[in-house]
């Protein structure tokens, strides 16, 4: 037998409810509502989404719309003079006549509409219902008292029937809250069964003040759980953590000789250097694939990894700026684990990298504001230059002036203003110099070694841009003049008396 999800009735109190509750979901069944005024589980012209949304939430939507409506205080309860039901309004809910006429208000705008005592019980609030009883019964004035009631003390309405207040309250408490809840619901009841001009201040007082004391008590026990769950969820963080650690680290233990000769081989080094090089430009995927399949890749990491594969962790180290491949199960975890070490240490290089270029632009180097403005054109187009606000580079132009004027960096992204104070903190008390950079490119050093430069030049020129470790430096240095001996002796056409000379004095 076919089941009736939505009567007439409730059909109607959801249109007339829903311009107060404006429910994305009852929003968009609204032109079916108002075509079908029954539905039933069988209609067939309900869709299945549409289906499910009412029988999922149509208690609730029901509920919600209960406490939309109050009655209306100046004029609640109305009976009809006459005998004849011809003459009888009709519930603006069920349509049938009705001799006793409830006025409802929607409290949103004030609509209102006529509702029959049955249609009351059945889709009213407990509030509205209790209201109903005391105007029928005793004082056709109560729901005006009663909103000068709640207007003067708008807890009154949550301790009566809110059965959510409160919901952390200590065990220990809830005999408390329970005097409370009686004794102001006796109060408000003794209050409005008869007509009055002044609210019960003194008989509530004793029962709000030891409410306001349960609120906090309630704050507090929220506050000892939210705090529990937070220390719950670290622990799980450890734990989680923890056995990441143990998981990789019986990985690492159980790795075969031939996985430890692959890492420790160079053309495995080379090739995630370079996979880890395109990974950190953040390379829309289409050309990330196109760079990577220019790429040679090692035969023994062919069987391990495809392009598919790293295409994945370069759009996840894109998102989260770390690589865990959670979803490539057969991505062998240590070839996860150093790729992603190695992203994020090129990454780490390179935003270091663009803080100093962009410092040297702005403030190290002696420019004129077109070679400043110049220079900023490509640091904006990188994808560091591109997570930073445009108004930024406004401000770069001119922060040396602002800066030698005794004034304070502009209001910037903490990242970059912390990057840029750093920097200045090392500056000497002689001036402004550029940001030594802590690692060179071999493309970086090409651009030292210009024709117009001597050797002696040049290591002025790479002290001054350049601060590496001292190892890394001799080692730069040295290159550096094999290069200029080198040039020079192609220059002059002695080569290979240079190099016959040498082989001599290297010989034991």
């Amino acid at each position: 037998m076919p089941i009736t999800i939505l009567t007439p009735a409730e059909n109607r109190f959801l249109q007339l409810s829903q311009r107060a509750l404006k429910l994305p979901d009852l929003t968009r069944l609204m032109p079916l509502l108002r075509d079908h005024p029954t539905i039933k589980d069988t209609s067939d012209f309900l869709p299945r989404s549409a289906r499910q949304a009412l029988l999922d939430q149509r208690v609730d939507w029901l509920v919600q719309g209960s406490e939309a409506w109050k009655l209306l205080a100046d004029s609640p309860y109305v009976i009809n003079p006459s005998n004849q039901r011809t003459d009888w309004r009709h519930c603006a809910l069920c349509h049938k006549p009705v001799r006793y006429e409830y006025h409802v208000v929607l409290r949103q705008d004030g609509h209102k509409i006529v509702v029959g005592s049955e249609c009351v019980k059945k889709f009213m609030s407990d509030e509205m219902q209790y209201l109903m009883t005391i105007t029928t019964e005793d004082n056709i004035h109560a729901v005006a008292q009663y909103d000068d009631l709640t207007a003067q003390y708008p807890q009154v309405p949550e301790i009566m029937w809110d059965p959510e207040a409160l919901p952390n309250l200590p065990k220990q408490q809830q005999p408390r809250h329970r005097w409370v809840q009686k004794g102001t619901r006796s109060t408000v009841t003794g209050y409005l069964k008869h007509s009055a001009a002044v609210v019960p201040d003194k008989q509530l007082s004793p029962y709000l003040n030891e409410y306001t004391d349960l609120q906090t008590a309630d704050r507090q026990a929220t506050a000892a759980l939210a705090e529990q769950q937070q220390q719950r969820q670290r622990q799980a963080q450890q734990v989680a953590e923890h056995d990441e650690q143990a998981a990789w680290a019986a990985a690492d233990a159980a790795q075969t000789a031939a996985e430890k000769q692959l890492r420790a081989s160079a053309d495995y080094q080379t090739y995630l250097t370079a996979v880890a090089t395109l990974i950190v430009q953040h390379l829309p995927l289409a050309a990330f694939k196109s760079e990577l399949a220019k790429l040679t890749m090692p035969r023994r990491l062919q069987k391990l990894v495809n392009s598919y594969q790293l295409g994945v962790m370069a759009t996840e180290f894109a998102q989260r700026g770390e690589i865990k491949a959670a979803r490539l199960q057969i991505v062998p975890r240590y070839l996860v684990a150093d790729l992603n070490r190695l992203s994020r240490h090129l990454a780490a290089q390179r935003q270091r990298d663009w803080y100093d270029d962009v410092f040297n632009v702005a403030i190290g180097f002696d420019l004129t504001p077109a070679q400043r403005k110049q220079g900023l054109v490509p640091l904006q187009k990188s994808w560091e230059g591109r997570q930073i606000s445009v108004s930024v580079y406004a401000d770069l132009l001119t922060v040396k002036e602002r800066l030698t004027q005794g004034q304070t960096l502009p209001q910037w992204p903490a990242a970059l203003t912390q990057a840029f104070q750093r920097r200045l903190n090392q500056q000497p008390a002689s001036g402004l110099v550029p940001a030594r950079k802590n690692h060179v490119t071999p493309q970086q050093l090409r651009q030292l070694v210009t024709p117009k430069m001597d050797f002696e030049q040049v290591t002025a020129q790479f002290h001054r841009l350049y601060a590496l470790p001292p190892t890394d430096a001799d080692v730069t240095l040295s290159a550096l003049a094999h290069y200029y001996l080198t040039v020079r002796d192609q220059q002059e056409q002695r080569t290979a008396a240079t190099q016959r000379l040498v082989a001599q004095l290297l010989k034991k």
